[in-house]
């Protein structure tokens, strides 16, 4: 304080009367500047903690309370500063017909009860969090009037929100490129048979082991929700990432983006360990879209029959793609390559990154693209050092990486996060259902490949009578063997380095600004079929925007909550959908070997048709090839999609409201609502 009063404030007269606007000698006396170029300049605030480290804080609240409101007014501003981001902040389109039922207080209450029971532990209540619990459930029936009605509002208002198909041009090329499996197919077919859906028998889906898995599991990163992450890209990034080049389809029989009847490890695999059918996710999940009553579905299965060591071995391959889909339907299907284009390896995001969630605002910044050549350079660099073979035996040491191997048990459910352990390619090969035949120097350079995509796994499951049922139904219901080929992820690591292997799948939200939608029973149903057949797997539902394509949340689902899930939402028990496949294996297994179709209409109802090979074409033949016409259809008005009554956005919680209720009213208590109506 001393040299602060110290300071000359007044400039000396001769600096105002001559040319000098500052002397030499108050120069060196006075400027701070020339104390720094001369190394003379000594910081007034150095030690400064040790200058006011006695000084008595709460002495100087007492005597000024105005302290005490500024230090309020700071820790409210910092905590509104650390929070401004609320994913999915919409202003409503439409403005709501009524107030609310109930007032801000009962619905800050009501969100509470619903998040505190929303948890998968049972939770442990406080006397305080009983007396809102009996609060909520005396508030029940109107909470259940009010949603109902707010569920007819946001569906009276469906057919006035646009829907636009995103990044149409690569929807089209995809769908083209996978069309290509089915030109080459046999062309012509005749109705042999027809397989029901339903049957009266309780089947279950057992793991026995992994046979062989290739490729690596990448690292996932999934957006912290410190700032917007917004999923726009180029479409010819997409194209260039996503599309096979021309030779997909001149490849050898050992890669495995080949249907599994030309998959030559399936075969291997379905030889040494008695095998009844072998099949991919894919058509796993097509078969398994059956349970709804409607049988509103349309799809073809092609299906090879092959015969090993005197026994039928069923290939059921990927499904045909549709013919036409809904606007919705088209744009989940891109966000699928999106969700792996952003979030999938270290290609776009590392652990070390300090870019925040959304490095991509510029998808066609110099430094985007500057990491996308240097990462295609080095794994040119790879491919080039494998395919010498005189190296392959030196390289093996580097592919620990590539080959992974996990201590699975016969329960899906019975882990909950899984230690990815590492283990080099010979062990894999050598321990593993005598798999050594499958690997060649050929296939290594097939796992390069695959390596920004993810691993590959071949596991072997059983299906059939639950283990509770009698003895006399066992003996009905025959066990049988299945090999499927499925793909995941990555994995994520969580707060406690746990390492923990993950989907990835897209649900898109139409209706944002009013709440979060249901899944259907499609996405649900092919989501728990997903998660079934692979073992200790979890499965990132990230919802985004149709709007502005910002991921809004992220939900992990286990089999088991799925399972719960469509129990809630639809009444239907899902493991209902493993009768399906059973029947299909029973009526697969005594045909003859050859090339079928199965087929299923909206004629066929609760039956899949079967075809068999024809000769050519004649009366009542199926022509698959005529059933594409070369374009891509667009489906018009999409069904309305309801909204989750118990699932409340990152906004709603943010503004302590429930979901599908009106906005709070004003009154104070209930009592007091007809004078505010």
């Amino acid at each position: 304080m001393d040299r602060f009063l110290s300071i000359d404030w007044n400039a000396p007269l001769e600096d105002l009367i001559d040319n000098t606007f500052i002397s030499e000698e108050r120069l060196e006396k006075e400027s701070v500047i020339y104390k720094i170029l001369t190394g003379n300049f000594k910081d007034p605030f150095k030690n400064i903690e040790e200058d006011c480290k006695d000084v008595e804080i709460d002495l100087m609240k007492d005597a000024d309370p105005d302290l005490n409101e500024m230090k309020k007014e700071c820790e409210v501003k910092q905590v509104k500063k650390i929070n401004r981001y609320v994913p999915g902040s919409f202003k409503p389109i439409f403005k709501f017909p009524k107030k609310s039922k109930l007032n801000k207080e009962q619905q800050a209450m009501c969100l509470r009860v619903l998040l505190r029971f929303s948890k998968s532990n049972k939770p442990k209540l406080t006397q305080k969090e009983r007396e809102e619990l009996k609060k909520y459930m005396s508030l029940q029936q109107i909470i259940s009037e009010e949603q109902d009605e707010f569920l007819e509002f946001a569906k009276s208002k469906w057919n006035e929100r646009l829907f636009n198909i995103m990044y149409e041009d690569f929807i089209n090329l995809s769908w083209k490129s996978k069309l290509q499996h089915i030109y080459k197919l046999p062309r012509y077919y005749s109705e042999v048979a027809s397989i029901p859906f339903a049957a009266d028998k309780n089947v279950e889906v057992q793991f026995i082991s992994n046979c062989l898995r290739l490729g690596k599991l990448p690292k996932i990163m999934l957006p912290t929700f410190t700032k917007p992450c917004i999923l726009r890209i180029n479409s010819a990034h997409l194209r260039k990432q996503f599309l096979p080049n021309e030779n997909t389809f001149k490849e050898s029989s050992n890669s495995v983006k080949l249907p599994v009847s030309e998959d030559i490890n399936c075969q291997k695999l379905a030889e040494d360990n008695d095998v009844d059918l072998v099949i991919s996710s894919s058509g796993l999940k097509c078969l398994v879209n059956n349970i709804d009553p409607t049988h509103s579905n349309s799809w073809i299965l092609p299906i090879v029959i092959k015969r090993y060591n005197d026994k039928n071995v069923i290939y059921i391959n990927k499904p045909a793609p549709p013919i036409a889909s809904t606007v919705p339907e088209k744009n989940t299907w891109v966000y699928k390559y999106i969700l792996k284009y952003f979030f999938i390896g270290t290609k776009y995001l590392t652990s070390e990154s300090n870019e925040g969630d959304n490095i991509f605002d510029d998808v066609n910044s110099e430094k985007l693209l500057q990491l996308e050549e240097e990462y295609e350079n080095t794994l040119t660099k790879i491919k080039n050092k494998i395919s010498n073979v005189s190296n392959v035996s030196k390289e093996d040491k580097n592919l620990e990486g590539i080959s992974t191997q996990q201590n699975l048990t016969n329960d899906v459910h019975s882990s909950d996060v899984l230690n990815c352990k590492k283990e080099s390619l010979n062990t894999t090969t050598s321990n593993f259902c005598n798999a050594s035949n499958c690997i060649s120097n050929e296939d290594i350079q097939n796992k390069i490949s695959e390596e920004t995509e993810g691993s590959i796994s071949y596991d072997l499951f059983t299906i059939g009578p639950q283990s509770e049922q009698s003895e006399m139904m066992k003996n009905v219901i025959k066990k049988y063997k299945i090999l499927v080929r499925t793909k995941t992820h990555g994995f994520e690591i969580l707060k406690n380095k746990v390492q923990r292997l993950l989907l990835l799948t897209p649900k898109l939200e139409h209706q944002a600004d009013l709440g979060a939608e249901i899944v259907t029973l499609e996405e649900a149903s092919k989501q728990w079929i997903s998660l079934i057949f692979r073992p200790h797997t979890y499965l990132a539902r990230v919802r985004i925007s149709t709007k502005t394509s910002e991921v809004l949340q992220i939900e992990h689902r286990t089999a088991m909550s799925i399972n719960n899930e469509i129990k809630r939402l639809y009444n239907i028990k899902v493991k209902d959908s493993l009768a399906i496949l059973h029947n299909i294996i029973q009526s697969l297994a005594d045909l003859s070997p050859g090339h079928y179709i199965m087929r299923h209409t909206v004629r066929n109802g609760a039956f899949a048709a079967l075809f068999k090979l024809a000769e050519g074409p004649a009366k009542n033949v199926l022509d698959i090839h005529s059933i594409y016409s070369g374009i891509f259809y667009t489906l018009p008005n999409p069904r309305w999609i309801p909204l989750d009554k118990t699932l409340p956005t990152p906004m709603l919680k943010h503004f302590e409201r429930m979901p599908t209720l009106f906005y709070p009213s004003n009154n104070k208590t209930l009592s007091n609502r007809k004078k505010c109506i």
